[in-house]
């Protein structure tokens, strides 16, 4: 059974059919449907990029793995603790050399608790952060939560910006003097010495464009 080319009576005006045999009608309907795209309805003024960290499954296995020793750690640490003090006679105080076992597995612990905090929400970041790049400017998200930042406001892009959880990272420097941390660009310790990646320099060459398109700052 063939597919007929034209619809209508013999003798009067017949309506052409779209070509099913080279999927032009299916083409023709995908464009149709990216034509009526919610982005086109609202106005959107263009396609919206997205950069992501360069191994985020790794890194984000890598650091709750470190998260969970740490804080496993800080687990341990108490148990000595409680059994030390459960060693005790009854209202006898600990000895100077039990009291700095306890002060030093007491500092520890909350060592190893600061950093196993410190990792877990880094992976948390790691898995979900990314910077959206469109022509109104960068929105970033974080572990915790994302923030839209205008083209205009950005004064550099910082690929060694230091921050007390994410350490050595990349930044956005604005121009009422602060900072917007972009976890997708963490950088784990044994990379520190590299130079910065190509996601960098794309956000660079990206900000030059549209502040030559903006114009000289009035």
């Amino acid at each position: 059974m063939t597919i007929p080319r034209q619809i209508g009576p013999e003798t009067g005006p017949r309506t052409a059919l779209p070509d099913y045999s080279r999927s032009s009608a299916t083409v023709e309907r995908m464009v149709s449907e990216l034509q009526r795209a919610p982005g086109k309805e609202r106005g959107a003024s263009g396609p919206v990029r997205a950069l992501f960290p360069a191994a985020a499954t790794r890194d984000t296995v890598l650091r709750a793995v470190v998260s969970a020793v740490m804080l496993g750690g800080v687990l341990i640490s108490a148990v000595v603790i409680v059994l030390l003090l459960g060693t005790l006679a009854q209202g006898r105080s600990p000895g100077i050399g039990l009291l700095m076992l306890l002060l030093a597995l007491g500092a520890v612990a909350l060592i190893l608790l600061l950093l196993g905090l410190r990792f877990g929400i880094v992976a948390l970041g790691t898995a979900r952060s990314r910077v959206e790049i469109s022509e109104e400017g960068l929105h970033v998200v974080g572990g915790i939560g994302s923030r839209r930042v205008d083209w205009r406001d950005i004064v550099a892009v910082e690929s060694r910006a230091v921050h007390p959880v994410h350490w050595l990272t990349a930044a956005l420097r604005l121009r009422d003097g602060s900072r917007v941390v972009m976890p997708a660009f963490d950088r784990h310790v044994w990379t520190y010495g590299e130079a910065s990646g190509q996601d960098i320099r794309a956000l660079r060459i990206e900000l030059r464009r549209q502040e030559q398109a903006a114009g000289p700052a009035v």
